[in-house]
C-alpha cells in the first residue's frame, strides 16, 4: 500500500509539472490565444503600412511583423535565407527584375495556385501575371503589386522653339516611331543647340523593353547575337549618340542638366515623375507627357511571395491577395501614386483624371493606363541583368570615344560569352 501511495503521489506530481510546462510554452508561442504571427519582408517606400494596420484591425487573429531593409540588402538576405533553409519570412516582396533568379528554385516558395490564385488571375495584367509564373504555368510564385508603364515627358518650350508640336496627341502622331523621334531630335538640336535626351543607355533600355524576346528564348537559349530587337535597340542607340547629352540618370550631373534644360525628353514610368519635380522645381508648367515612340515598356513593380519556410501559407495568402486586390491597389494609388497592376480600376474616375499642374496634364492616369495595356511579356533569364550591364557599358565606351560601334559590339558579345556561357 505504501508503494502504491508513493506511485500515486509521483504520478500526480508528474502530471502537475507537465501541465505547468505546457502552460508556459503556450504563453510564449507565436500562436498563443489563437493569434497567428506573419513576418513580412519588404523595402522602404512600398506604401503598405496603413493597409497592414487595417488588416490586423479587421483580423484580430493575425499579427503582421514587418521588417524593412534597403532594396539590395533585402534581396540578398532573401537569397541567403532560402539557400540556408532557415530564417526566411512568411511573406517577401520580390522586385520583378529579380524574379527569374528565384524561379530557378521555385521549390523555395509556396505555389499560390494551391491556395486558389487561379481564381484571381483575370484581375491582373496578363504580362505581370506571367512574370510571376513558372514557364510551364504549373506554379505561381507571387501576386503582382504596382507597375511602371513607360511614357515620354517632354519640355514644351524647347519643342516650340524647335518648331515641333507641343500638344501631346500631335507629339505622339509625329513621333510614333523611333525613326521619327530621331528625326525630330536632329531638328531640335539644329534649331536650339540642345539635346533630345540624356543618355543612349536609357534609349537602349526603352527600345529593348518594347519587344517580347530580348536575350533568351524561354528554354534558356542565349539569342542576343541573333535578336532583331536587340540589334534594333543597339543601332538606334548608336545613332542617338549625336543627340544625347551623355548624362547618366541618378547622378548630380543629370539633376543639373534637367534643371538647366539641357535635354528635351525623358523616358519614364509614373513613379519617376517626382524625380523631375524634385530636381527641377523651377520648370513647373514647362512639361507635358505623351506616349513613348514605338509603344510602351515597363520599369518597376514587384510581387508578394510566400517562402516555403513559412508555416502559415493559408493566412499569408489571404493577406497578400487582399492587399493586392483591385480595390486596395486603387486605394494605394490614390494615397501613394503606385500605379495598379489591376486593369479593372483603370476606368475609375480618379485614375483617368489623375492630374498634375507641373506637367500640364489632367488625364495622366488615362495615358499611363493605355501605356500599361501596351506592355508585352518579356522572358528574363537570371543573367538578363548581367547582359544589360555589359551592353550598357559598351554603349558608354562609344559615347566617350573609347571604341567604335563595331569594336564595342564585339567586346560586349565576347564578355557575354565569358560571363554567361561559362
Amino acid at each position: 500500500m505504501k508503494r502504491f501511495s508513493l506511485m500515486v503521489m509521483f504520478l500526480a506530481l508528474f502530471i502537475g509539472l507537465v501541465a505547468c510546462s505546457s502552460g508556459k510554452e503556450s504563453s510564449g508561442s507565436k500562436e498563443s490565444n489563437g493569434q497567428v504571427e506573419l513576418t513580412f519582408w519588404l523595402w522602404p517606400g512600398m506604401g503598405m503600412e496603413s493597409y497592414i494596420e487595417r488588416y490586423q484591425e479587421e483580423h484580430p487573429n493575425i499579427k503582421i511583423t514587418v521588417q524593412e531593409t534597403e532594396y539590395a540588402d533585402h534581396h540578398q538576405n532573401l537569397l541567403t535565407t532560402l539557400a540556408a533553409g532557415s530564417g526566411a519570412p512568411d511573406i517577401a516582396a520580390v522586385e520583378s527584375g529579380y524574379i527569374e533568379r528565384f524561379k530557378e528554385n521555385s521549390q523555395h516558395f509556396h505555389n499560390l495556385l494551391d491556395y486558389g490564385a487561379e481564381d484571381i488571375k483575370n484581375d491582373y495584367l496578363e504580362w505581370r501575371w506571367r512574370e510571376a509564373a513558372t514557364n510551364d504555368g504549373s506554379a505561381l510564385l507571387g501576386i503582382p503589386t504596382d507597375v511602371g508603364p513607360m511614357a515620354m515627358a517632354y519640355r514644351t518650350d524647347i519643342f516650340e522653339e524647335a518648331g515641333l508640336p507641343t500638344d501631346p496627341d500631335e507629339v505622339s502622331a509625329q513621333m510614333g516611331t523611333w525613326e521619327e523621334y530621331m528625326d525630330a531630335g536632329r531638328k531640335l538640336k539644329e534649331a536650339t543647340g540642345k539635346n533630345m535626351f540624356n543618355h543612349v543607355v536609357d534609349l537602349y533600355a526603352a527600345v529593348r523593353e518594347q519587344g517580347e524576346k530580348q536575350y533568351f528564348d524561354e528554354d534558356g537559349t542565349l539569342i542576343v547575337k541573333d535578336s532583331d530587337l536587340i540589334k534594333k535597340a543597339w543601332d538606334l542607340s548608336v545613332e542617338g549618340i549625336e543627340i544625347h547629352n551623355n548624362t547618366e540618370r541618378e547622378t548630380a550631373e543629370w539633376s543639373a542638366a534637367i534643371a538647366n534644360g539641357d535635354f528635351a525628353t525623358v523616358f519614364l514610368p509614373p513613379w519617376m515623375l517626382q524625380n523631375i519635380k524634385n530636381d527641377a522645381p523651377e520648370t513647373s508648367g514647362l512639361w507635358n507627357i505623351a506616349l513613348m515612340p514605338g509603344g510602351s515598356g515597363n520599369w518597376g513593380g514587384s510581387l508578394l511571395t510566400l517562402p516555403a519556410q513559412g508555416k502559415h501559407p493559408e493566412e499569408a495568402y489571404e493577406f497578400i491577395s487582399w492587399i493586392m486586390s483591385p480595390e486596395i491597389q486603387l486605394e494605394i494609388f490614390k494615397e501613394k501614386g503606385n500605379f495598379p497592376s489591376t486593369p479593372s480600376v483603370y476606368d475609375d474616375e480618379e485614375v483617368q483624371n489623375l492630374s498634375d499642374e507641373f506637367f500640364n496634364r489632367d488625364d495622366m492616369g488615362a495615358l499611363f493606363s493605355e501605356a500599361a495595356k501596351q506592355v508585352k511579356y518579356v522572358y528574363r533569364a537570371p543573367d538578363t541583368s548581367t547582359i544589360n550591364g555589359i551592353i550598357g557599358d559598351a554603349l558608354k565606351t562609344i559615347a566617350d570615344g573609347q571604341a567604335t560601334p563595331e569594336e564595342a559590339w564585339d567586346n560586349a558579345m565576347n564578355e557575354i560569352d565569358r560571363q554567361v556561357e561559362r
